[in-house]
């Protein structure tokens, strides 16, 4: 089960859950998303509308202990739930 986690104000949208449309690699470049909300254990939501977009700043990764190892994302933050 992933565990999601609003930096700041808690947003709800409706019931549709996160979506990953681009990854952030490690130049800052967005890449499209190939990999599910589901296989990460937390997902933070950084900010809503990021940049003044329509899209919402995630983060996800699955050790909390080693958060270096964690992909930022941009998408949907919708409910903030995971299939």
């Amino acid at each position: 089960m992933t565990k999601t986690i609003v930096i700041g104000t808690s947003y709800i949208n409706d019931n549709k859950p996160i979506e990953f449309c681009y990854y952030l690699d490690f130049s800052l470049e967005q890449r499209p998303a190939s990999i599910l909300p589901s296989s990460f254990k937390f997902i933070e939501l950084i900010c809503k509308k990021y940049n003044g977009g329509g899209r919402d700043l995630m983060f996800a990764y699955n050790d909390p202990s080693n958060r270096n190892d964690g992909i930022l994302y941009i998408g949907y933050w919708n409910s903030g739930t995971v299939k």
